[in-house]
């Protein structure tokens, strides 16, 4: 069973359920989910099946807003290492690009983007994965599980800055302010949530780089047992592993691939995505890390990330982070220093 969502996601419907006095394990059988599958590690739930679970919970309970029901169960170990790797990150900015760079791992094929805007920090999410009648709650859960994370790292003191759905208003609308505590657009074109720059960039106090990089090397040990099926996840892949150290052209990429530049332009265009956004992607996530662990200076960074001059790339680290190299430096010093010699 390898589509769909992470199986131990499903651990959040089971207890909403159980304090709704609804009967969680009649709800997983007529779904035909095994809670079985909680206790092997990755284990995915079909879309089909995840659906029906929350269409049948939906009817049973009469909540329209049950999905905001997943902010009271969320925790890490719901998402395995990516939920640890987030709870010991360095900053809520570097958590959610933790979300982005290893999404595969909650559900595969879906658009999700990072990006600091003018103050605030931008994560929408197009979905691939969430269908069917109980659409809504399953986006709900969501954006309500996100927030909790959200939370958890920053002691609850933390707010959005606006949140926009794609789902209409529903009739329990006031739940939705009560918990974001933000101003909300209903019938938005996107799912996007957007936090201030500035909260997102400060330093967690539950950070722990050392904890947070042997996690996401179980995050990719489990990434490359899967295989990443889709051509962009491939030519992403290929750009993290050769541009600090080669050739990341487009036809040497095609090349890689055993496909010729314009079949991998074709299809990259069927996919919606080009070649320079997915470059551009890839050089985002590698600068963040080099600068982020002061491995290298702002200058090698530049030149081992492909950027002719230096000023080039702090202009383009300004646009991806909403800071420049140094204070982004400057930032993550603060965190070593909170956690100090012996972390």
């Amino acid at each position: 069973m390898t589509a769909g969502l992470i199986a131990s996601t499903s651990q959040v419907l089971w207890r909403i359920l159980e304090a709704k006095g609804v009967d969680p394990a009649s709800v997983f059988e007529r779904a035909q989910l095994d809670p079985d599958w909680w206790h092997q590690p990755y284990a995915r739930f079909s879309n089909d099946r995840l659906d029906e679970a929350w269409h049948v919970a939906t009817e049973l309970t009469g909540d329209e807003c049950l999905g905001l029901q997943a902010a009271n169960f969320i925790n890490p170990a719901s998402l395995n290492a990516l939920g640890f790797a987030w709870l010991a990150s360095d900053s809520l900015y570097d958590a959610l690009s933790r979300l982005v760079r290893y999404f595969d791992v909650i559900a595969e094929g879906s658009k999700v983007d990072l990006a600091s805007v003018n103050d605030v920090c931008r994560l929408s999410i197009e979905y691939t994965w969430v269908s069917g009648r109980a659409a809504a709650q399953r986006m709900d859960a969501f954006w309500a599980g996100l927030l909790a994370m959200a939370r958890l790292v920053t002691f609850d003191d933390l707010n959005p800055t606006r949140l926009q759905l794609r789902r209409p208003a529903p009739a329990c609308v006031e739940a939705y302010h009560a918990l974001f505590r933000c101003p909300i657009d209903f019938n938005a074109p996107k799912d996007i949530i957007e936090f201030a720059r500035a909260e997102a960039h400060q330093p967690l106090p539950t950070a722990n780089r050392a904890l947070a990089h042997a996690n996401d090397e179980v995050i990719r040990q489990y990434l490359a047992r899967i295989g990443v099926r889709d051509l962009p996840g491939q030519v992403k892949s290929r750009l993290l592993d050769t541009l600090p150290s080669g050739d990341c052209s487009e036809a040497q990429i095609a090349r890689s691939l055993n496909i010729s530049s314009r079949t991998l332009q074709r299809r990259l265009a069927e996919e919606g995505v080009s070649f320079k956004a997915l470059l551009d992607e890839a050089r985002r996530e590698l600068a963040v890390q080099f600068i982020g662990e002061r491995h290298f200076s702002v200058k090698e960074t530049s030149y081992l990330l492909g950027f002719s001059e230096p000023a080039n790339f702090s202009r383009a680290f300004r646009r991806w982070t909403g800071t420049s190299p140094t204070e982004f430096m400057s930032a993550q010093k603060q965190v070593d220093a909170m956690e100090g010699p012996g972390q």
